[in-house]
């Protein structure tokens, strides 16, 4: 026997507060997410750069 997955669909009607704080929620992820992308991307070159370094 398999496993039921079941959704449930609901619409969101948002407050004009509402929306600002989702924006501004949004906005507090994306820069989070870019920051900690940097930090990553950064430590990928320099390992990178090491590698082709020669000893």
């Amino acid at each position: 026997m398999g496993t039921v997955l079941q959704a449930y669909r609901f619409v969101l009607g948002p407050s004009e507060a509402q929306v600002a704080a989702l924006a501004s929620h949004c906005g507090a992820a994306r820069f989070a997410f870019n920051g900690g992308l940097a930090r990553v991307t950064a430590v990928l070159d320099q390992r990178g750069a090491e590698r082709l370094r020669p000893r």
